[in-house]
This record gives structure tokens, C-alpha cells and sequence, in this order.
């Protein structure tokens, strides 16, 4: 999936996976010392990596478990149908505000995540997104609009909960980084 996160957040992970390689780095140095080959070595840490030194994928994807746990995103849902996901898939099928200050990340999450992060993200959405299309709300970015439409488009922009915007608050709200410092 590719999520927009906080250049912070992006930035929090990029430095753990830094610590993480340096990490790995120097216990395979520590097994070579101890004897192993180097083969045996990268194999024992490859094993470990997992647990010692998770992907970013793998802390996000946690992350995200923990906050589509809370009551506003838990569910039950119905489960998606073909339409909802080709409109998941269409660009701009998130209106909102352009925030500034966010990058771009691709996590390959495990299906069951992105599927629950998908169906939360539209089920929690719907009348807000509905309202939007249903007045014409959509696609305009809030250009020429009345002042009461642009009042009433902020408003039910900010009640939708596309997947960045989830992700963005699992990362706030469960810091990997600071949970593995």
C-alpha cells in the first residue's frame, strides 16, 4: 500500500532502520569473532531479524492492528464489495486538504491488515463521503464554491478516515520508535 506519513514519522523509521542495520551489522561481526563463518553468522542474524530487528512494514502494520482496535475503527463492518474497491482504487478518492509536509511510503502490509485498514477507512467514511459526492463537493479541491459550501465541505472533509490519514495516527499513537528505544 502506498500511505502518505509525517516527514517526522518518515523520518523516525528511517533512523531505526539505520540503528536496526548497524545492529545486525555488528552481531554477525560478534558470531564471526566467536568463530562462525561468515555464512553461519548472516544466517543466525537473518533468523533473529524478525524479532531483533523488524521490518518497517512489520512495526507499521502493528501500529495499525492497535489503532483499528479502538472503538471508532473496530467494527464490526460489512465486508467490502467489488465497487467499493475500484473506487478505493481511483485517484482522488480521498477529498480532502493537501497537508504539506508529508512523504510517501510503500508498506507491504499483510492482507489481513490492509483489508481491515481499507474496509475501516470506508465504512467510518461513508456518509461524510457520500454527502460530499451527493453535493458536488468532490473534485473542486473547494475552488468557486459558496462560502457555505466550502464551510460545510471542510466539515465532512474532516470526518473522513482514508488509510494515510489512519496510519498517520497509529504512528502517533504507537510510536514503534519510541516503544523500541
Amino acid at each position: 500500500m502506498t500511505i502518505w506519513i509525517t516527514a517526522p514519522q518518515g523520518s523516525r523509521l528511517a533512523a531505526l532502520k539505520k540503528r536496526f542495520r548497524l545492529e545486525e551489522k555488528l552481531y554477525v561481526e560478534e558470531l564471526k569473532a566467536e568463530g562462525k563463518t561468515s555464512r553461519e553468522a548472516r544466517m543466525e542474524a537473518a533468523a533473529r531479524r524478525p524479532e531483533w530487528w523488524p521490518s518497517a512494514t512489520a512495526l507499521v502494520a502493528d501500529a495499525v492492528r492497535r489503532r483499528l482496535a479502538e472503538p471508532d475503527l473496530a467494527g464490526p463492518w460489512a465486508p467490502l464489495v467489488r465497487e467499493e474497491f475500484a473506487q478505493l482504487a481511483l485517484a482522488g478518492a480521498w477529498p480532502g486538504p493537501q497537508f504539506g509536509g508529508l512523504v510517501e511510503r510503500k508498506y507491504n502490509f499483510p492482507s489481513a491488515v490492509a483489508l481491515a485498514l481499507r474496509t475501516a477507512a470506508w465504512r467510518v467514511s461513508e456518509r461524510p463521503l457520500a454527502e460530499l459526492r451527493e453535493r458536488g463537493l468532490v473534485g473542486t479541491g473547494g475552488l468557486g464554491l459558496t462560502p457555505a459550501d466550502a464551510r460545510r465541505r471542510r466539515e465532512l472533509v474532516a470526518q473522513l478516515h482514508p488509510p494515510g490519514r489512519i496510519v498517520r495516527e497509529a504512528l502517533d499513537r504507537y510510536d514503534p520508535v519510541a516503544a523500541l528505544s
